[in-house]
This record gives C-alpha cells, sequence and structure tokens, in this order.
C-alpha cells in the first residue's frame, strides 16, 4: 500500500514540473518570436536599385505666369517616380544653374510617401533663375531633370505716350492713344467721363508698341493708362483731352424773306451749322426765334442737327405790320460751345 502511494506522489510531481518547463518553453519561444517581428519591423527595408538600372529623374513643375514673379522667394514644387516612393535613402536635390553651366545646391527633401515634393522658399535674384533636380540613391547621383526658369522682376512697366498731347483739342467722338510700353505688358485705357468707363485692354506684342481707341464726352477727358508686366508690377499714367469744334458757324436763311403784311406766310428756316474745320456740325441744339412787326416773338421747339450740320423749322405767320424784322437761332455744340446766326424778315 505504501509502495502504491509513493508512485502516485512521484507520477504527480513528474507532471508537475513537465507542465511547467512546457509552459516556460512556449513562453520562451513567445517571447523570442515577438522580440523578432519588432526587430524586423523597425528596420527600414534595403531599397538599393538593381544593378546596371538607369536612375529616373525627378521632373521640376512648370512655373505659373511663364515663370515670372515679383517676390523675392519660390517654393519649388515637382515629383517623382512612382517606384520611388516610401524607400529609404532617397532624396531630391535641387540645383541653381550659375553662369558657367555648374549648379549649386540650393534644396535637399527627402523622398516621402507621395510622388510630390516642395522645397523651402529660395531666393531668388533679379533676372533670369534657372533650377535643375536630380534624384539621390543609396547607388549614387541621377541625371538632371528638364530646366525650369524663374523671373525675378521688380521694376514697374514704362509707359510713353506718343500721341495725343496731353491737353489736345480734338472735334471727333473718338480719341487713339498710341505709345510704347514694354513687351508682354498688358495695358488698360480708361476714361472715366464715359458712363462704364468705356475700357480696353490690349496685351503689347514684342516690339512694346500700343494703339487704343477711347469714345470721348463734350469737354475735358480724363484719360488714364494702367500697364501690369507678367511678373505683377503695375505703372499708370494719365492725359486729358478736350472735345470742342472750334470756331463754330451758324449759317441761317429764310424763305421767304420778304411778304406782304396782309398776307397769310409759312416761314421756313434753314440752319447750316458748321465746326472750326468748315466741316458739318451733327448732333447740335438748334433753336429758332422769329420776330417781325406787329408781333411778338415766336420761338421754337429745342431742333437738333442732322448728319449735315442741317436743322429747318417751318411757322406760319398772320397779322404782321409792315416793317423789317428778324429772323434768329441759337445754336450750342455737343461741346456746350453756342453760336448765333441772323437773317432779316421784310413786311410791305
Amino acid at each position: 500500500m505504501f509502495l502504491i502511494a509513493c508512485c502516485l506522489l512521484l507520477g504527480l510531481l513528474t507532471f508537475t514540473v513537465g507542465a511547467g518547463l512546457v509552459t516556460g518553453l512556449i513562453g520562451g519561444i513567445a517571447s523570442a518570436f515577438g522580440d523578432a517581428v519588432s526587430h524586423i519591423t523597425s528596420q527600414a527595408p534595403a531599397t538599393p536599385p538593381p544593378s546596371g538600372v538607369t536612375l529616373d529623374t525627378p521632373v521640376l513643375a512648370v512655373p505659373p505666369d511663364n515663370g515670372y514673379t515679383n517676390q523675392p522667394t519660390v517654393v519649388i514644387q515637382g515629383s517623382v517616380p512612382g517606384a520611388t516612393v516610401g524607400k529609404t535613402g532617397y532624396s531630391v536635390h535641387v540645383y541653381l544653374l550659375v553662369k558657367n553651366g555648374t549648379g549649386r545646391q540650393v534644396a535637399s527633401i527627402p523622398v516621402g510617401g507621395t510622388t510630390h515634393f516642395s522645397t523651402a522658399p529660395i531666393t531668388l535674384t533679379e533676372g533670369s533663375n534657372a533650377f535643375m533636380a536630380t534624384l539621390v540613391t543609396p547607388s549614387g547621383e541621377g541625371g538632371p531633370s528638364p530646366v525650369v526658369t524663374y523671373t525675378l522682376d521688380t521694376a514697374p512697366p514704362k509707359i510713353k505716350v506718343a500721341s495725343p498731347a496731353s491737353g489736345a483739342k480734338v472735334t471727333t467722338s473718338t480719341v487713339t492713344v498710341s505709345g510704347t510700353v514694354d513687351p508682354g505688358v498688358s495695358i488698360t485705357i480708361r476714361n472715366e467721363q464715359v458712363v462704364g468707363g468705356a475700357i480696353t485692354n490690349l496685351t503689347v506684342g514684342s516690339d512694346g508698341g500700343f494703339k487704343l481707341t477711347v469714345p470721348l464726352v463734350a469737354g475735358p477727358n480724363a484719360i488714364d493708362l494702367m500697364a501690369t508686366d507678367q511678373a505683377g508690377n503695375s505703372a499708370s499714367t494719365s492725359l486729358t483731352v478736350n472735345r470742342d469744334y472750334g470756331q463754330l458757324a451758324a449759317h441761317l436763311a429764310v424763305s421767304p424773306s420778304k411778304f406782304a403784311a396782309s398776307s397769310q406766310t409759312t416761314l421756313k428756316l434753314t440752319l447750316r451749322a458748321t465746326s472750326m474745320n468748315g466741316g458739318p456740325l451733327a448732333n447740335a441744339k438748334a433753336t429758332f426765334t422769329v420776330t417781325i412787326q406787329g408781333l411778338g416773338p415766336i420761338v421754337s421747339p429745342e431742333l437738333t442737327t442732322d448728319s449735315t450740320g442741317t436743322a429747318t423749322w417751318q411757322v406760319g405767320i398772320a397779322g404782321a405790320a409792315p416793317g423789317t424784322g428778324q429772323a434768329s437761332v441759337l445754336v450750342t455744340s455737343p461741346a456746350g460751345d453756342q453760336i448765333t446766326g441772323t437773317a432779316a424778315v421784310t413786311t410791305t
């Protein structure tokens, strides 16, 4: 009996010790596996490019506004080949090309989790600034990217008006302003006296010449010009053009100019208005007045001259007395100038 009990106790101890050893062994294996996994995942992947394969190059983004800017710094953007994304030891080097053809490194950007990259602000010098980029890998530096150029321009454009001179007098309803400015500039003309400003725009060609036509109103016209270059610099100038008609003339004719006072007669008054050059004065306002013996002044409504400078008015006359009378006309030009014309009327 005693012998049987000893055997059972020995078997139980053996099982307990074995189970502990097994548990410890399994725990040790699990711990070692976890450490190994942790060690593996904390290491960057080995990413050397295949031997003999040409390195790809990055591409710099095309600058806006053809590369022209008036800002002293610029952020250069670009992209790398998709196969390089997320790889360790890959970076983009950006170079400023100097006059002797060599490059001066101005930025180094590690390749990140996307194909896109941006530099920190890079200082520009006045004039042309050419940049290129390379891709650097654990195997070395690749070839240069296509060059992009930024042009720093901080000088405002220079506007020179050749015609007309400020203060010029014209009789036409429009005036053409001509001159020169820097090539590629956008120039705008405006006449604030015209409803809506009468704005006209033009992008100047390589010769820098411009011709812009703007409408005029009667009297002085303040004409403004503004030029904006490709870098965003602007300049303005102004001139005054006076629209008037110089020495006006009003030629008045009356038919009939002589008639019997006892009769009923229809008078026809004809105005021909001319401007300083002898041409017709169109769109002028005309008011006729007839004064005849025995009658008070007879005044017409306000009329307007046609394209030939002509206006006519007819009026019936009755109850006049014999004597000398007069017909007259007051003409007001579109510019506000006034002139009168007269003609004799006789009743017998």
